[in-house]
């Protein structure tokens, strides 16, 4: 679990060092405020907006990929050589020679 980018360890630290700095009889009103202006600030229409949008830019790239179906494994031509007869036919067991034959793409 990461809060503000910050991994458990570096919060020891931190609260350790504030135990020492403040000590124990300052520590829990700094800590009632603290908790104060953070439920102040998650109940701020801005804030909330700037976080949703926050959320939208972080997730935008997976969108495109999924909107793209680019996450899909890249399925090749359904054509399969039958190697005793050396004639190409499709997937369902039919002819190519019905199948129209795409030209391929120029290239720079």
């Amino acid at each position: 679990m990461d809060f503000l980018n910050l991994g458990w360890p570096e919060i020891l630290f931190i609260l350790v060092l504030a135990f020492i700095i403040l000590g124990p009889s300052r520590i829990t009103e700094v800590g009632r405020k603290l908790g104060e202006s953070f439920r102040k600030l998650s109940r701020n229409a801005v804030f909330r907006d700037v976080v949703q949008t926050t959320d939208e830019i972080r997730n935008y790239p997976r969108k495109i990929i999924n909107e793209a179906m680019l996450d899909q494994p890249l399925r090749l031509d359904e054509r399969v050589m039958d190697s005793k007869a050396g004639e190409v036919k499709t997937a369902d067991g039919g002819n190519a020679e019905d199948v129209e034959e795409v030209p391929p793409i120029p290239g720079p």
